[in-house]
C-alpha cells in the first residue's frame, strides 16, 4: 500500500455536515469538481458497488470500503492494476472540525500507477476538500 495524497482542513461546518455529503453518493459532483458522476447500483453501505466516472476519465467500478464509526466514509475505485482508496473523515475539535482526506493504492501496480497519478490526485482533493467547506459553510 502506497499513500499517495493527503489534505487536511479546519472548518465551521459539522462533522456530520461533511459525513452527510460523503454519504450522499449522488451529490459528489456538486462539490468535487474532479468527478464527473457516482452512481450506486445497489442500497448504500459497507460493499455496495456502483460506478464513477471522473472527469476526462472513463467509467470505472468503485464498491464503499468505509462508513463510519464517527465520521468517516471510504470508496475503493477498482483500477487496471490496483486499487485507489479515497479515505474521509471529520472530527469535531475546539476550534472547528478537522477533516481529512487521504487516499492510497494497492496492488501490483501501485508504485507505476503512483507516479503517474499522485500529483493530479493530491490537486483533486484539495480543490474537492475546499468547495465541500465553502458549500458547507456557506
Amino acid at each position: 500500500m502506497i499513500e499517495i495524497a493527503r489534505t487536511r482542513r479546519t472548518s465551521s461546518a459539522s462533522a456530520s455536515l461533511f459525513f452527510e455529503r460523503w454519504c450522499a453518493i449522488e451529490t459528489h459532483p456538486e462539490w468535487a469538481p474532479s468527478m464527473e458522476y457516482f452512481r450506486l447500483s445497489e442500497p448504500f453501505g459497507v460493499g455496495a458497488r456502483g460506478v464513477l466516472k471522473a472527469v476526462g476519465g472513463h467509467e470505472s467500478p468503485f464498491r464503499i470500503t468505509a462508513v463510519g464509526p464517527g465520521f468517516v466514509y471510504a470508496d475503493t475505485t477498482e483500477l487496471d492494476a490496483a486499487e485507489l482508496t479515497v479515505h474521509h473523515e471529520a472530527v469535531e475539535g475546539l476550534d472547528g472540525t478537522e477533516v481529512t482526506l487521504s487516499a492510497w493504492l494497492d496492488g501490483p501496480g501501485e508504485a507505476q500507477l503512483a507516479r503517474g497519478m499522485s500529483a493530479e490526485v493530491q490537486r483533486s482533493l484539495e480543490r474537492d476538500l475546499a468547495s465541500l467547506a465553502a458549500l458547507l459553510e456557506g
